[in-house]
């Protein structure tokens, strides 16, 4: 009878101590779960960049460095590319039928490529000359907005966001049109324009004696 009373005894005390612990662990967890997922909001910006590529002319391709396109980049943004020529700026890939060539882009991790087919068969390389394009814009969507947000790379008379910015009135293929339409939803920012880097091979047969630098320059900021 004594054991029982002693066991009963200890019981009730583990019972008095412990509860009070239990309740205080209890009520501090839902806090330290929200401070745990209480990270930055996501950003809600549209990343812009120019790069002048009069250097990378005449040819049927170029490549670009392009360190703002990081694997997260690359897998979870939408990017869109733009060539300006003397009295436009359009989207990629498109085709023109004035000088008859189709541009064409892809992207990598830290690397864009552009390259020019002839239209009359779709494979023959066709020389762009150098008079005709002088930069390269390259828009990052870091904007959760579902208006701009998405979608992009699907055909137009099935993309959500394309049929939404017909339905606006915005020429998807007009850069500053559609600038303009995201500077309504997100804030751009300006990363600079760049000034693309002579091709190695193109400088070894120019035999410049002081050669430019391999890395992109900034040229301006503003």
């Amino acid at each position: 009878m004594q054991l029982f009373t002693i066991i009963w005894t200890l019981v009730c005390a583990a019972i008095i101590i412990g509860y009070p612990i239990y309740l205080f662990n209890k009520s501090s967890s839902p806090s330290e779960n929200e401070r745990g997922h209480s990270g930055p909001l996501p950003c809600n910006t549209v990343e812009l960049l120019s790069f002048d590529i009069t250097h990378q002319l005449p040819g049927w391709s170029f490549s670009i460095d392009v360190p703002q396109i990081t694997e997260e980049v690359l897998y979870n943004n939408p990017i869109l590319f733009y060539l300006e020529s003397e009295d436009s700026c359009l989207k990629l890939p498109f085709n023109n039928g004035t000088l008859g060539y189709t541009a064409n882009v892809y992207k990598n991790v830290g690397k864009v490529y552009v390259t020019f087919k002839s239209l009359s068969d779709g494979v023959s390389n066709f020389y762009i000359p150098a008079w005709h394009l002088s930069k390269l814009k390259i828009l990052i969507i870091k904007s959760r907005d579902k208006r701009i947000y998405g979608d992009w790379g699907a055909k137009p008379n099935k993309s959500h966001i394309h049929k939404g910015l017909i339905k606006a009135g915005v020429n998807i293929n007009d850069y500053q049109d559609i600038l303009g339409y995201f500077s309504n939803i997100a804030a751009i920012d300006f990363k600079g324009h760049f000034i693309a880097p002579m091709p190695k091979k193109r400088e070894q047969k120019i035999k410049v004696s002081s050669l430019p630098s391999q890395d992109q320059k900034l040229c301006s900021t503003a």
